[in-house]
């Protein structure tokens, strides 16, 4: 946890896990679309969030099991998980508000060879019992899917008329990482898609690769340009935004 980011409470579905809810899974969340097996944002930002949201095509419900079963989180177990329907991840269908346009870095099915079978799963992560709230905190929720990141954007906040409280764009794979769109270019689809109409904004903007620290230096988005926080993990460097006063959205 960063106390640079406020911080939260745990929410009451987590401490008493029921019937999966959409609207309570992404409320206070952090959206990672891209996210191959990447889990620095769950070590970093519990405690600043317990939910956490990830989608990436490339990954296969296999393949995810068997991340999960093998390396998973160190210091947790998973004490829930379901499996989770498209009706129950957007009851009203999952419909897409901004299409994509020229303005993209390739046609959406450039990379369809790599695409896998869409799916939805639902985790719910314990501490187990070596270690403390030194470590991190109790529980935490993973909702992970299948799905383009912009499309999914679109389908879950855009549809409940919510955004995360933080976006992560990390490494999100243009030119040889196999995305179709540029996500930190404000121009294309994910930006379209974050700004569309009234809806609300994530509070902060994480950014960050691999590369010198220099690469991240400046704000990707014009609307989040208060810095907040820099770190590095080994040869990867993120920066933390939060999002200004400026606050255009496009209809």
């Amino acid at each position: 946890m960063f106390s640079e980011v406020t911080n939260a409470e745990m929410p009451e579905w987590i401490k008493n896990p029921g019937e999966f809810n959409i609207r309570e899974v992404l409320k206070d969340s952090i959206y990672y679309p891209a996210c191959g097996h990447d889990g620095h944002p769950v070590e970093y930002f519990m405690g600043n969030v317990y939910s956490f949201v990830y989608v990436d095509y490339s990954i296969s419900k296999e393949n995810l099991l068997e991340e999960i079963t093998g390396e998973g989180f160190r210091g947790y177990r998973v004490i829930r998980q379901n499996s989770i329907s498209e009706s129950q991840l957007a009851p009203n269908g999952w419909r897409i508000r901004v299409e994509p346009d020229s303005r993209e870095y390739h046609e959406p099915d450039q990379y369809s060879d790599i695409f896998e079978k869409p799916f939805a799963e639902w985790f719910i992560f314990e501490r187990t019992e070596e270690y403390d709230e030194s470590h991190n905190p109790y529980r935490f929720s993973l909702l992970f899917i299948c799905a383009d990141g912009a499309a999914a954007y679109q389908a879950l906040y855009l549809e409940n008329r919510m955004a995360p409280k933080i976006l992560a764009i990390i490494r999100p794979g243009e030119a040889f990482g196999c995305n179709w769109t540029n996500f930190t270019n404000r121009r294309q689809i994910l930006a379209r898609s974050v700004f569309h109409g009234g809806n609300p904004l994530p509070e902060y903007l994480i950014n960050g690769g691999i590369g010198r620290s220099e690469f991240y230096r400046a704000p990707i988005w014009p609307e989040y340009t208060e810095f907040v926080k820099k770190f590095n993990i080994g040869a990867k460097y993120f920066r933390i935004w939060a999002r200004s006063d400026c606050q255009k959205r496009e209809n």
